[in-house]
């Protein structure tokens, strides 16, 4: 491969009467790129998400959004470019009704209604407005055997009947296999068949209980469809913390595909079943930096993101990737100083592509940069000797309270260590009253 980056065209389909588009790198723009090895990463095909927060991640246990709740992600979805959302439409009466309200309010965006394979669930959900349906069922051998109890034969006349009732409605239909990572590959392909022969648009393959790697992942998605004409989507479960990972991979496979998509399953802050999902904002920001995917609108990631931690009660880690507190912000003396010297030494993108803010954080290991740019920050002078000792005492304090140093807590410090001389010096005058070092409890 060259050291120049890969351009390809794609394709623009029609989804539930609403145009998706492909994605790929801008001729020789490296402005996304994380590193110059970025251009020995391999093409992607046709990729395009739908994001299941309103089904998937509201399955986790703990989880349950409000109508409004639900009409909001949905509007926040949109605005980032997300190309489908999937919902429940059926089942009880604030779905029915949430479903209709996404669907009236969404100008871009398809609105997909999951259900089992039933008929009469599939018919409950196109009665409330949705444009496409998404119908599943379980394909590995345990469920067919304990909890379906049907054969395969079975499974696939119930497959043939509801895509093509469904087809019938005028819907875009995806139908998907549960569990597909435990059932034969040439099962999956039987499968597919059947389901594309019944009219269906898109089939499904989900890692149920999140057990791929991403050659595995790559493996799958190229067998499937390399063998059924059809566009595939990839839905998988982080387990083993591999999903980001098995998606991408599975982005990878289906370049060679030109004419079809692949569908990448997603949910916001990684909601979803035990481990959760593949986290929207991880994805979409490793399509950015990664591989120069540009068309979903990452200045609405933060807003999103935000948005679903309050209304889902489950705060964003410090240290999740993308939008985690600590992603920018910095504490360490060596990172410091490299960081107000070149953000780029530290940071793999740029804060404001999220509308985030770098920070300065003070505590344990902090260095004499920190200290430095926190006296200029609070517009405190100190002699250049006493930088050490209150690095030193930073250093010390940070390590009791096992935390960050407040604003507060440093101006205490501050007045400890530096001499009170010039007291009338208005940058002295900042000072605030704050309990006195010695004697500090744990918190």
């Amino acid at each position: 491969m060259t050291d120049s980056l890969v351009v390809w065209l794609v394709s623009t389909k029609s989804v539930g009467g609403r145009k998706v588009h492909g994605c790929g790198f801008k001729g020789d723009d490296r402005s996304s790129m994380s590193t110059h090895l970025d251009v020995h990463n391999p093409p992607l095909g046709n990729i395009c998400i739908v994001d299941t927060t309103c089904r998937d991640g509201e399955q986790m246990p703990g989880i349950s959004f409000t109508l409004e709740e639900k009409l909001e992600i949905a509007r926040k979805l949109e605005e980032m470019g997300v190309e489908q959302l999937e919902t429940f439409a059926t089942y009880n009466e604030s779905d029915r009704r949430c479903a209709k309200l996404i669907k009236a309010q969404s100008k871009s965006i398809s609105v997909m209604g999951w259900n089992r394979m039933v008929k009469a669930d599939i018919a409950d959900s196109i009665g409330n407005g949705v444009d496409a349906v998404s119908i599943s069922t379980d394909t590995s051998d345990i469920a067919l055997e304990h909890k379906l109890k049907i054969t395969r034969m079975k499974q696939l006349e119930l497959l043939a009947d509801c895509v093509s009732y469904a087809k019938d409605q005028g819907v875009y239909v995806c139908f998907n296999a549960g569990d597909a990572t435990r059932t034969s590959i040439d099962y999956l392909v039987e499968f597919a068949s059947v389901g594309k022969e019944a009219g269906g648009d898109r089939f499904r393959i989900c890692d149920t209980i999140g057990v791929l790697t991403p050659a595995s992942s790559k493996k799958l998605v190229h067998s499937v469809m390399s063998a059924v004409d059809i566009d595939v989507e990839f839905h998988a479960h982080n387990d083993f913390g591999l999903a980001v990972a098995n998606a991408l991979a599975a982005c990878e496979a289906a370049a060679p595909f030109e004419d079809r998509t692949l569908w990448v399953s997603t949910t916001v802050n990684g909601l979803g079943e035990r481990a959760g999902n593949v986290s929207l904002e991880v994805f979409v920001m490793n399509l950015h930096s990664h591989y120069g995917v540009d068309k979903y609108h990452t200045e609405h990631i933060l807003p999103l993101c935000k948005h679903v931690e309050q209304a889902s009660g489950l705060g964003i880690p410090l240290n999740h990737p993308i939008v985690g507190e600590n992603m920018f912000t910095h504490k360490s003396g060596i990172h410091v100083d490299g960081v107000l010297k070149n953000p780029r030494l530290y940071e793999a993108f740029d804060p404001s592509k999220l509308g985030m803010t770098r920070k300065i954080a003070l505590g344990k290991h902090s260095g004499k940069a920190s200290i430095r740019h926190k006296l200029d920050q609070l517009g405190l002078a100190a002699p250049p000797s006493a930088i050490e000792p209150l690095r030193h005492e930073v250093s010390r304090v940070g390590e009791m309270k096992k935390r960050n140093i407040t604003d507060e807590e440093f101006v205490t410090i501050f007045n400890s260590v530096v001499p009170r001389t010039n007291a009338n010096d208005p940058k002295k005058t900042v000072a605030v009253d704050a309990s006195p070092i010695t004697n500090m409890p744990r918190s």
